[in-house]
């Protein structure tokens, strides 16, 4: 499959995109209410984070998207600054369509080299704990576990159901 990446400048399709983040959090936040978090509205989290662009875009953030031929959005991943010298990883999703491509290794690797570009020394995530495939991209990665990272953006009560990393650049 044949897909093309682009950090972008602003959303353009605002509805494509929610659509995507909606797919998302579709995808994740059954998992996350498993391990027993609170249950959240997936239209809700998209909703929120459209509407707060400034937290995706540059000058201080990075948003990549991942299009198909057809210009289909088939996956993204965001880079949210959190110190002058540190981002974290956010929001990585590939699409069923695209899965077992390589796209989500791309998306991956994309955002590390963006960071490094953007002189950034630290990078840190989380992830819902018992998703073994994000945590082996990131031990892939080299990514260190450690514990809740005092910048992290997700409430300080989701933190039983997080690991959390960080890879120095």
């Amino acid at each position: 499959m044949t897909h093309r990446l682009e950090f972008v400048e602003t959303i353009h399709d605002r509805a494509a995109v929610r659509k995507l983040l909606f797919d998302y959090y579709t995808d994740i936040l059954p998992r996350f209410e498993a391990l027993g978090g609170p249950e959240l509205d997936a239209g809700d989290m998209a909703d929120d984070t459209l509407n707060d662009p400034g937290t995706l875009l540059p000058p201080h953030h990075r948003f990549l998207l991942a299009y198909d031929v057809s210009n289909t959005l088939l996956g993204c991943g965001s880079l949210k600054r959190i110190r002058d010298d540190a981002a974290e990883m956010k929001r990585m999703f590939v699409r069923d369509a695209a899965r077992g491509t390589g796209l989500g290794r791309t998306l991956f690797e994309d955002r590390i080299a963006e960071a490094r570009r953007m002189g950034l020394k630290w990078l840190y995530a989380d992830t819902i704990k018992g998703n073994r495939a994000m945590l082996a991209i990131y031990e892939k990665h080299g990514f260190d576990y450690i514990d809740r990272y005092p910048e992290n953006t997700n409430p300080e009560e989701f933190a039983p159901y997080l690991v959390f990393l960080r890879l120095k650049l």
